[in-house]
């Protein structure tokens, strides 16, 4: 670019800029005296800004805007409270390789250990803010000058796009007017797109899968949200393969697929650990192979293990391997379509009704209560159109979506699963509705995540989201005080005060609904389906306990950890008195 095509304009227009260019255009986060050259500039840009009321809400949201839409999600805070507020959300997203970038502001430099209002650039009493973020990003810049500012911004989208990660970028708050002599780059000028495939490692995949007589495919987080899933069904498909998805990948294909297992894991279907007990091939995308995932590294279920990552780090790590291959996963799942040939019948689409039928799959059980939770999702399952996307949070209410509640919209779930805040269930489903307005979403949450961040209801109102929040509010920390009650005997401080949700939710601005039953939840939903308002339906649940869908595997687990009297690394070091 010639030197007439420089223009100078402040730091934070051309902050803002190179954010336009990379396709960012909404952000979350929440005002300060610092940001306001930023947020002006966001304006001037037309760049939407959503005021979030905490802001670890706003990293959630931003989360969500990133999975739901395929643009980059962007969080901002002011320095100290602001940035330490936000060190949740910006973990979660890297936990799960969701693409985030936190703009943090800071002092003013000329300030710098002088105790200026906030400052924590650790030259006051040894806190440095950036210092936070150090295992939970892929870098962090402390920019010197304006200049600077644009050229490591760069090196973060470059970072975040490159490793699929998170990014921390701090701005002193004179930083932001300093004049800057802008070269309008697009993408591809600074940062190379990541789609490297190892087609020797593929070709030995596809060698492998041809002579499998009963392959299975395990469909991990980093596999979703990438617009993969048209070709996953497709190689399930030609290549009649039975697949399951770890927890947090549920919808990868639909839920109702001939070849669909369900949820293999903790809390998952009996029918996807069953096949894959007797499978003599399993191909592993994007999934850090957890105890969970494993049933406690169970390892009849992966005795031929082929594990396809983009993390280096994941093949291997938990479990031995046939083959570990490093390459970009949608490519990766293209590249073993076209190497793997002809199409084959193996007879699994017959294998995989009779687990599903045998298991009940989605069904629920024999003499659960219309107020169970089961019932209640099965009842709201059938009135939702079929592509909604549905969000999900922590503890129970989060395994009951798990087992109960089968996802069909392609890449259709949504959680934060590897650090499973609770009360990330909320502001995700608000960054998902803002990434996919014209779509149904809905938010399954317990009473516990609601109050975590309640006030979020009041943005989804301001916002005017069409979003469907339904509570299942079972009184409390259910799932912990379901295990101390198998193991200590009774539950303790897993009690929450009662709350009116419906009373809260109408004071925030949204349409709320009391049900008392699988059959009123279900006709709230019909009601905010019609009205496309920002909705609240509470259940009050009865009749659920962790155990009654937790594999037995995972109960000896439990057993172990909480009932040895050897006291070791593997288990828990209070036995039950």
């Amino acid at each position: 670019m010639s030197k007439q095509e420089l223009i100078s304009v402040t730091a934070a227009e051309a902050f803002v800029r190179c954010l336009v260019r990379e396709g960012v255009d909404t952000t979350f986060g929440i005002a300060s005296g610092y940001l306001s050259p930023f947020l002006d500039a966001m304006r001037r840009a037309g760049v939407k800004v959503v005021t979030n009321l905490h802001e670890g809400a706003a990293g959630c949201a931003a989360a969500g805007y990133t999975m739901a839409s395929g643009k980059l999600g962007v969080l901002y805070a002011q320095s100290g409270p602001g940035v330490t507020n936000a060190v949740t959300g910006v973990a979660a997203a890297y936990m799960d390789s969701i693409p985030m970038l936190l703009v943090a502001t800071q002092a003013p430099s000329n300030l710098y250990g002088r105790d200026g209002h906030q400052e924590v650039s650790g030259a006051v009493y040894g806190i440095d803010q950036l210092d936070m973020f150090t295992t939970m990003t892929a870098v962090r810049y402390r920019p010197p000058n304006g200049e600077a500012l644009i050229r490591l911004t760069r090196r973060a989208f470059a970072a975040m796009w490159g490793r699929r990660s998170t990014a921390a970028i701090e701005v002193a708050a004179d930083h932001w007017s300093h004049k800057v002599n802008h070269e309008d780059l697009a993408p591809e000028q600074y940062r190379a797109a990541s789609s490297a495939v190892d087609v020797q490692g593929i070709a030995q995949v596809a060698e492998l899968l041809r002579n499998a007589k009963a392959p299975a495919l395990l469909i991990g987080h980093r596999a979703i949200h990438r617009g993969a899933s048209a070709d996953l069904v497709a190689l399930c498909e030609e290549q009649d393969i039975p697949c399951a998805t770890v927890d947090f990948a549920k919808g990868a294909i639909p839920e109702d697929h001939a070849m669909s297992l369900g949820v293999l894991g903790s809390c998952g279907h009996d029918s996807a650990s069953s096949y894959f007990q007797h499978a003599d091939l399993v191909i592993a995308l994007g999934t850090r192979m957890s105890s969970q995932t494993t049933l406690d590294f169970d390892p009849e279920i992966f005795p031929n293990l082929v594990h396809i990552d983009e993390v280096a780090e994941e093949p291997g790590r938990n479990l031995k391997l046939r083959l570990g291959i490093i390459s970009d996963i949608p490519g990766a799942v293209r590249a073993l379509r076209a190497a793997s040939g002809e199409p084959r019948k193996r007879g699994s689409a017959e294998r995989v009704r009779g687990l599903r039928i045998e298991h009940n799959v989605y069904g629920v059980p024999k003499g659960r209560p219309a107020t169970s939770t089961p019932a209640v999702l099965a009842a709201v399952r059938e009135v939702l159109p079929r592509d909604t996307l549905v969000t999900g949070d922590s503890g129970l209410t989060l395994q009951y979506v798990k087992h109960f509640f089968p996802i069909y919209a392609a890449d259709g779930f949504f959680a934060l699963y590897s650090m499973a805040p609770m009360g990330s269930g909320l502001p995700l489903a608000i960054g998902v509705q803002m990434g996919r307005p014209n779509d149904t979403v809905l938010c399954v949450i317990g009473d516990g995540g609601t109050l975590v961040h309640l006030s979020e209801l009041a943005v989804a109102a301001h916002y005017g989201l069409p979003l469907i929040v339904l509570i299942c509010n079972n009184g409390g920390y259910r799932q912990v005080g379901d295990r101390m009650e198998r193991y200590q005997s009774e539950s303790y401080g897993c009690f929450l005060p009662e709350v009116d949700f419906v009373a809260a939710a109408r004071a925030c601005g949204c349409d709320a609904y009391q049900a008392d039953d699988a059959e009123s939840a279900a006709t709230a939903v019909r009601a905010a389906l019609e009205r496309r308002k920002a909705s609240v339906i509470e259940v009050r649940v009865k009749g659920d306990n962790v155990f009654d869908i937790t594999p037995e595997r995972i109960k000896k687990w439990w057993d172990r950890m909480f009932l040895s009297s050897s006291p070791d690394a593997n288990r828990w070091p209070f036995p039950k008195s």
